[in-house]
Order: structure tokens, then sequence, then C-alpha cells
């Protein structure tokens, strides 16, 4: 019980902060779980029907942004990779290893949103290599559910407004816990139940009552600071236990 109830506070808050910022939910939510001990297709029946509802209040919210998303065709290219990385993960049972690759990855991301060089040779890569991007990061998501962390960068790179931005991400969440959710039902149902509704009505009061209100009236570059910090402590967290 006591772990539900911490369970349920997680996705409140990371719920809120995925409303104004477009993700956060699963970038935080994904290690958060795993540190409270739940398995890592577990988390995931958790944290993916609270990510799809905020997505899809979104991606209605900013439905031109969506369509030209779909229409330029690029999401389809992250899918596949996505697909078959979370079918490893949930066929051979690769918990431990993940916990290293989630913990790694984000030190990585850290790394990368603190130096300004670097993040300027990624929006370079991304412009001459958009493809093969879009598919690390649909390996990546589908191995950590953590893609997150690289689609935020991309987003910013091919758009400059906040609105865009955040569409964008909202649109690329949608698609990935859809096609996320249909491997989950297929190979490991178990994970999947009531719990998953209910996460998903608790996003939608975080958005209601919370994000909706905030987002007009959000600062990018306070939030930017605070969530690389805790980005870079997450990721020694999840590095730590994975060690025990």
């Amino acid at each position: 019980m006591d772990q539900t109830v911490a369970i349920i506070g997680v996705i409140f808050a990371f719920s809120v902060i995925q409303s104004v910022f477009g993700m956060g939910l699963l970038v935080f939510g994904t290690p958060t779980l795993l540190l409270l001990g739940l398995p890592f297709p577990i988390a995931l029946g958790w944290l993916l029907p609270a990510s799809l509802a905020i997505s899809t209040i979104q991606v209605v919210g900013s439905f031109d942004q969506a369509r030209a998303s779909l229409a330029q065709g690029r999401l389809l290219v992250c899918l596949v990779p996505l697909v078959a990385g979370l079918a490893v993960v949930l066929v051979f049972d690769l918990h431990a290893k993940i916990d290293l690759v989630i913990g790694a990855t984000m030190l990585l991301v850290s790394a990368i949103r603190v130096n300004a060089a670097l993040q300027k040779r990624l929006a370079r890569l991304i412009v001459y290599a958009e493809k093969p991007y879009l598919v690390a990061m649909g390996v990546l998501h589908g191995f950590t559910n953590m893609g997150g962390a690289l689609l935020s960068v991309y987003a910013a790179a091919v758009h400059r407004e906040k609105p865009e931005i955040r569409g964008t991400i909202a649109t690329y969440y949608l698609a990935f816990g859809v096609v996320q959710i249909a491997t989950i039902a297929l190979l490991k149902p178990d994970a999947l139940g009531a719990h998953g509704s209910m996460s998903a009505v608790i996003a939608t009061i975080a958005y209601c009552l919370v994000g909706r209100i905030i987002f007009p009236r959000a600062s990018g570059k306070a939030y930017d600071k605070a969530i690389t910090g805790f980005i870079a402590i997450y990721g020694v967290a999840v590095l730590v236990k994975a060690s025990l």
C-alpha cells in the first residue's frame, strides 16, 4: 500500500512537469519507479498510460503541429527500432542491464545539456543525419524508456517556439506510447492492468488542475537548469542501485 501511494505521488508530480514542458514523466518516472523496486515492465505499465493521456490532450490542443509531424513521415523512422528494442528487453528480461544503461544515458544527457559546444554539435548532427538520429532515439527509447532526453534536443533543434517544441514532443510521445503499450500487451500482458487506467486518470487530473495553468507562464531557463541537475543526480542513483 505504501509503495502504491508513493507511485501515485510520483506520477502526479511528474505529470505536472510533463504537462508544462512536454517531458518529465518518463524521463524521471522510469528511474524513480526502478529505484522504488519495480521491474521495468511493471514501471512501464504504470507510466505509459499516464504519458499517453497527457500526450493525447496536448496533441489535441496543437493538432496542426501534430499533423505536420505526421505528414513529414519522420516519426515512422523511430517506431520500428523502438518496438524491436522493447521486444528484446521484454523477451530476454534485461532488467538489471537496463538499469545500467538508463543510469549511463542520464549522465550522458546531463553532460550534453551543460555543454554548449556539445549541444551545437548535436544540433548539426540532427541537421545532417536526421534519420540515423531518429533511429538511435527509437532504439534508446525501446531499451530504456528514456528517448525523451534525445527527443527534447531534437524538438528544440527543429523548432524555436515553445508551443511548437511541446507539440512535437507530445506527438512523438503519443506514438511511442501507443506502440509500447501494444508491444507490452503482446509480450508481457501481466504488466498492464487497472493500475494503468488509474495512472491515466491521475495524469489527466494533474494536467487539468496544474499543468494547463502553469504552461503559459513557464520559464524555460530555470527549468533547463533544474532538469539538468536532476538528470545527473538520478543517473548516479540508478547506477548505484544497479551495482548493489
